[in-house]
């Protein structure tokens, strides 16, 4: 016989847990490994190991019922990289991957470098400036632009689309964002091969078409995976990095004495601030979390901020540390939906890290304006500067 799951009277998406979900997120792993809760009205996990389980456990927790919490966002089911499962989501995953290899991503590194770097010799001395979008949007938006090969009209738009799009997911729906979602859809369907760049990642998805290995559909859900979840999430993470070392000043002095961390701080640094807070799956079956029963058809909310700061995996989990072994982090999931994006979002952090340290600064932050997204925690606003 089953245990009675803990419920839970926590609205997560509530202004103040939004802005600092964290309190929130302690409270709800220590009720247990799974709870119900009562706003939204949906099983949580948010315990390191369980939300690792559950995101690799793909034919029992499935994606293809949607990930978020209404119909606006969940439909149409099966037919984009996030919500699909079993052969269509290798399929669509294979594509989208086949660019974000390491060793493709490689040929564009010392490009993003030296375009980062460049903008950094700007704001250098410069006094206060505002990091998100001075500095933390500008190589994601110019980078997935140019790689994905997009025209320039439209793609002006992006951060609008898929910051309307993490919103959408939530339970609760602004007009605006529905509309920014539909425009951005429709910007997508318009698309053509004559329309994108030559040798671009949305020319060889257009190439598939013609030898026969995906659907137009397949296509625009591919491309759709490259605009609408990559920019917001590395923007924010790099809001994060920039603060957290900003605000730890030991822990920048160690990484210009070390420049072998650069990884090591990015991983640190995706950990302890998560950008994605969470994605939900359906129980194709009756799933087990510990003594506790998700009984079969049930939405489970699966945490991801909340794993990576749990103390049954981390020793002080709220310091932000870059020399922790931080490497099976949450942040980017794990299992067949890992985000396909994390080796760019990665290489993008890595040389915004060297680019500053190349010009041994010094890095200093104002009071930071935490955002309202229901999927996405990070920064509206974050004055800093560049010494």
């Amino acid at each position: 016989m089953t245990k009675a799951v803990p419920e839970l009277d926590v609205d997560l998406f509530g202004v103040e847990a939004l802005q600092n979900p964290f309190p929130h997120y302690r409270k709800l792993r220590d009720a247990g490994p799974l709870v119900r809760l009562e706003t939204p009205g949906v099983y949580a996990i948010g315990r390191f190991h369980d939300v690792q389980a559950a995101l690799r456990d793909a034919d029992r927790l499935i994606s293809g019922e949607g990930v978020g919490f209404n119909d606006v966002f969940n439909a149409p089911k099966g037919m984009n990289v996030l919500q699909s499962d079993g052969d269509l989501h290798k399929r669509l995953r294979a594509a989208v991957t086949k660019p974000l290899t390491p060793a493709r991503l490689s040929q564009a590194r010392a490009d993003l470098k030296a375009m980062v770097s460049e903008r950094i010799g700007a704001l250098k001395g410069q006094g206060w400036f505002d990091a998100m979008p001075a500095l933390a949007s500008f190589l994601p938006v110019e980078a997935v632009s140019h790689l994905v090969g997009l025209p320039d009209a439209g793609r002006e738009r992006m951060l609008e689309w898929a910051g309307a799009a993490f919103n959408v997911i939530g339970p609760r729906q602004e007009p605006e964002d529905i509309a920014n979602m539909r425009d951005a859809f429709g910007f997508l369907s318009t698309l053509t091969p004559e329309k994108v760049r030559e040798g671009s990642w949305a020319a060889e998805l257009f190439c598939a078409v013609t030898n026969g290995r995906l659907s137009m559909q397949e296509v625009m859900a591919a491309i759709s995976a490259y605009v609408i979840p990559s920019l917001d999430t590395t923007i924010l993470a790099k809001g994060h990095l920039l603060a957290n070392l900003a605000r730890n000043p030991d822990q920048w002095a160690l990484l210009k004495e070390r420049r072998e961390l650069v990884g090591a701080a990015v991983l640190e640094g995706v950990r302890h601030s998560s950008v994605l807070r969470w994605f939900s799956r359906v129980a194709a079956s009756d799933y087990a979390v510990g003594d506790y029963v998700i009984p079969a058809g049930e939405r489970v909310m699966l945490l991801y901020g909340c794993a990576n700061r749990d103390e049954r995996r981390y020793d002080d989990p709220d310091r932000f540390d870059i020399l922790r072994d931080a490497r099976d982090h949450l942040a980017w999931g794990t299992g067949p939906h890992m985000c396909a994006g994390m080796n760019l979002a990665r290489i993008e952090m890595e040389a915004l890290l060297e680019a500053l340290l190349d010009r041994d600064v010094d890095l200093a932050m104002g009071d930071p304006v935490v955002g309202t997204n229901a999927g996405l925690f990070g920064f509206v606003n974050l004055p800093f500067r560049i010494n």
